[in-house]
């Protein structure tokens, strides 16, 4: 998942030129099938050795960095783009989003105001997906179907709301695609300081627990908890949990049985994101990942 091309005043959403191609390279070379974020609904489309690339918000300098490369490395892309930003503050114009949907880019929604869903109304939210979904036909005469969540943030009754009007939804936390997540899919961010060629040979090569979870599931916590359960149908034997939040990571003491950890944090998470990443590596590398609201 990227944001933005060649800005490197932005570098927390921003990737290099360089950067790019060095991952493209990489991903050529060991010969991965690259995919529309759309068909990754389709089982069948789905090899050992398949990925999708996102993109947020349609910033200028995907069209004018970002989208000549993926063309020159025949990389297809799928474009998440909120709707009042557009023509102005850098932003694309609708003329280049129509260029680019010509040119094979597969835009989706990513809102209108690129507000914090789990902070608005159930009225609000509607208005925000109906009014972007509005303008889009209107101006590229298309209706999405997938969604991206601004900011990653979501909650148990947002995305009760997503689900009337999408076939699916995506986050941006760090995690291997499963489709047991249909309205909270992750995406591996990346930006100029992870996104080393490690990093995308781990995120590439990344698969999926089975039915793995995470207790609490609604992922906007209010108030907050320090004690959360992992529950692994297949056994929890290799697993780790990274814990993070705005003030760094934590310090946990856990309790293992066969098909559950019991998480206790050493502090309560401070309001802003709470993201969990938990791994295990064996002939494999496989990852969940998962992000709290604190209210």
């Amino acid at each position: 998942m990227y944001h933005r091309f060649g800005e490197t005043k932005y570098p927390s959403t921003n990737i290099t030129v360089e950067q790019l191609e060095s991952h493209l390279t990489y991903l050529k070379d060991e010969k991965f099938k690259f995919i529309l974020a759309k068909d990754l609904l389709f089982p069948e489309n789905l090899t050992s050795k398949t990925i999708s690339i996102t993109i947020d918000d349609a910033y200028l300098s995907f069209y004018e960095v970002g989208l000549p490369i993926f063309e020159t490395y025949n990389t297809p892309v799928t474009l998440f783009l909120n709707t009042e930003n557009i023509g102005v503050n850098n932003y694309m114009t609708w003329s280049q989003l129509n260029d680019a949907l010509n040119r094979g880019v597969d835009i989706q929604n990513h809102t209108h105001s690129h507000s914090s869903l789990p902070k608005l109304s159930a009225e609000e939210i509607k208005e925000e997906i109906e009014k972007s979904q509005s303008i889009i036909k209107k101006n590229l005469n298309i209706t999405p179907h997938l969604f991206a969540y601004p900011f990653g943030e979501a909650s148990a009754s947002v995305q009760e709301i997503i689900a009337q009007y999408f076939d699916a939804a995506f986050g941006q936390h760090s995690g291997a695609f499963s489709i047991d997540q249909r309205y909270y899919i992750p995406r591996f961010p990346l930006n100029e300081n992870y996104s080393s060629i490690e990093r995308i040979r781990d995120a590439s090569k990344a698969l999926p627990f089975d039915n793995i979870s995470l207790l609490p599931q609604d992922s906007f916590l209010n108030p907050p908890t320090r004690k959360f359960v992992l529950e692994v149908p297949g056994g929890v034997k290799g697993i780790n949990c990274y814990i993070r939040d705005f003030k760094g990571s934590f310090e946990k003491e856990i309790k293992t049985f066969d098909k559950q950890i019991l998480i206790e944090l050493s502090r309560l998470p401070v309001s802003g994101r709470l993201r969990f990443n938990c791994t295990k590596v064996d002939n494999a590398i496989q990852w969940f990942g998962y992000q709290y609201l604190i209210n």
